[in-house]
């Protein structure tokens, strides 16, 4: 191979580089994926997603692997405790009058 074609090759991957950044066809067909997984396994598009799923996953897991188990794990998690219901206080008019009674005399 000579030097003209090495440069001419590199200049075309980073042109299809650029290329497919630009149009991020990446995301977008992550976003597809997903949207064809999750109605099951079950439609025709799954099979073909299922791949590019797996393929992401092992590319996060790979290149993020701390993070993705800091993930699963507060994904395990169970929810907070619920704080107590709100309840109606049937007074608070009467409250509110007072209040703002108090209020005008400090004047």
């Amino acid at each position: 191979m000579t030097a003209w074609t090495a440069t001419a090759a590199a200049l075309g991957l980073l042109a299809a580089g650029y290329a497919l950044g630009a149009r991020e066809a990446g995301p977008r067909l992550l976003s597809w994926a997903e949207d064809a997984v999750t109605p099951g396994w079950r439609t025709w598009k799954f099979w073909p997603a299922a791949p590019i799923i797996l393929a992401a996953l092992a590319w996060i897991w790979t290149v993020h692997p701390r993070r993705s188990l800091a993930n699963v794990r507060a994904w395990r998690q169970p929810p907070p405790p619920r704080g107590p219901a709100l309840t109606f206080d049937p007074d608070w008019a009467a409250k509110r009058r007072v209040a703002a009674h108090q209020n005008t005399e400090e004047v």
